[in-house]
């Protein structure tokens, strides 16, 4: 089975260096043939999709018709598990981003930093320490 989330980012650019500089993912931008541009994020089977607002109210007024009553992101968790952090805290203290949690689970072997993107949306880092 293959998954797939889209998500409104405000603006395309700064989420695309957020997920590639910051989180060091490996999004890329896309531009559909007849379409506007769309950041992908490849994890595996599961794609996920980031669209300019703007577009996506366009396409679909209905679903956002009360977009603007909460914050965007509420509810919502991306979670990654990458080799290592250090380049991504790194990376967060350069640019002074707030970090939520930097918990280190020594009882299963594994260290999470958990921070928003620049739309709200709540991103949990995982690195598991090698058994």
């Amino acid at each position: 089975m293959r998954f797939s989330l889209t998500l409104a980012v405000a603006d395309l650019q700064r989420s695309a260096e957020f997920y590639r500089e910051v989180a060091g993912l490996p999004a890329e931008i896309f531009v559909p043939a007849a379409g506007h541009p769309v950041l992908l994020l490849r994890c595996g089977e599961t794609v996920i999709l980031f669209r300019q607002t703007q577009v996506m109210e366009a396409l679909h007024p209905a679903l956002f018709q009360n977009l603007e009553r909460h914050p965007r992101g509420v509810g919502v968790s991306l979670e990654f598990q990458l080799p290592d952090l250090e380049p991504v805290l790194r990376a967060v203290a350069r640019r002074r981003l707030p970090v939520l949690y930097d918990l280190e689970d020594d009882e299963h072997r594994r260290r999470e930093i958990w921070l928003h993107d620049p739309d709200g949306y709540l991103l949990v880092l995982q690195q598991e320490e090698d058994t």
